[in-house]
């Protein structure tokens, strides 16, 4: 991750030094500065059998459609379109004909309008194959923003997967939402500013008394909350209690965790469901539907990456050689190279889910918070 993000760095600055030498000009905000991410993402821009430019769909004889700029592909199937645009031109408007593309093809999840400096990501979060009409992830590379590093890292060609995109789509969405409502909260109404200052006001409560007090009531609903989420934060916590974790814990779910659950998910499903749950301590995988039956832990970090299974040693090293193992109590923990060999360890995988399945299947799941 730290390697994709001195890459993005490094594409900031080129895009912020080029940017106006191309303006106006669409081809050359192209290839300037469009076509330069996807290459540092690991695309062959000049590899038909992965992009396709000027890709032209076939949406009848009674419709004419222009082409789209780009059309991605990763194993022989569609992955994600591209509209681009000249650098400085507004984006508004010209995502319908990507929407259009988007619903031509099922198996893509994801559209990108695009002038070089402004990007707008879609999916269809709202209803499956149908475009929604929102970006779930924006990035103007002119501005002081931080980079969207979670979406970038996503869109590599080495671990490209549309469902992943999806589902980190879906939850910036419910984030999203949450901060709108959020927003609606601290800007309290009128009845609820008058019973906020009822022993504290007074005055009689007018409607101009109860307005002068409203920006007061809004400040001190934030401070509040600052307070509240200071306090979570400091407050002692029990190391990896199997618990939801509170708004407070700064737990946050990174793409390469999702990345490293999908790759766990193909090795076990269908026969063996899983869901995960992240925590602060870990990213803890278990039994589809019953979330303290953990057969999984991981902690992926540029000092040390692990997965850690209810199993000895010797069992995990029955099951895949070659593997740096110790143990941690009842514990096997695996040292991780990367993501990538996680796909290595299904065979490990069906061990931990079955015996975890085994010994709490008969008891129901009482039991299972001690280890979880």
């Amino acid at each position: 991750m730290s390697n994709v993000k001195e890459l993005i760095d490094g594409y900031v600055k080129r895009v912020r030094d080029l940017a106006e030498h191309v303006k106006g000009n669409e081809q050359a905000t192209k290839q300037s500065l469009i076509g330069p991410l996807f290459t540092m993402l690991g695309y062959d821009l000049t590899d038909p059998r992965e992009c396709i430019p000027e890709y032209k769909a076939d949406f009848g004889k009674e419709r004419s459609t222009k082409p789209i700029d780009w059309a991605f592909k990763t194993g022989g199937t569609f992955a994600f379109f591209v509209e681009a645009k000249e650098v400085g031109r507004k984006l508004a408007g010209f995502d319908e004909q990507l929407a259009d593309y988007f619903a031509k093809e099922p198996s893509v999840k994801l559209g990108i309008l695009t002038n070089g400096a402004q990007w707008r990501f879609f999916t269809d979060v709202e209803n499956a194959n149908v475009m929604d009409r929102e970006p779930f992830a924006r990035w103007d590379i002119l501005s002081d923003e931080t980079p969207p590093h979670d979406v970038i890292t996503l869109l590599q060609k080495s671990q490209f997967n549309p469902e992943l995109v999806r589902a980190f789509a879906q939850r910036q969405r419910a984030q999203n939402l949450l901060v709108q409502e959020l927003t609606r909260l601290l800007e309290p109404s009128h009845e609820f500013t008058k019973l906020a200052i009822a022993n504290i006001e007074t005055r009689n409560l007018t409607q101009s008394v109860v307005e002068s007090w409203k920006p007061v009531v809004s400040n001190a609903i934030q401070e509040w909350a600052k307070q509240r989420t200071l306090n979570a934060v400091l407050a002692p916590q029990p190391p990896d209690s199997g618990l939801l974790e509170t708004s407070g814990s700064k737990v946050e779910t990174t793409a390469e965790e999702l990345d490293a659950f999908e790759r766990m998910r193909q090795s076990l499903e269908p026969a063996r469901p899983i869901a995960y749950e992240d925590s602060v301590a870990y990213f803890k995988i278990h039994v589809a539907g019953k979330r303290t039956w953990v057969f999984a832990r991981l902690r992926l970090s540029r000092k040390q990456s692990f997965v850690s299974v209810p199993l000895p040693p010797a069992r995990v090293l029955e099951c895949c050689e070659g593997l740096e193992v110790t143990a941690s109590g009842a514990w096997s923990q695996i040292s991780l190279r990367g993501v990538e060999q996680l796909g290595q360890l299904g065979a490990v995988f069906e061990a931990a889910y079955d015996i975890v399945r085994q010994s709490k299947g008969p008891r129901g799941e009482s039991a299972d918070t001690a280890t979880a």
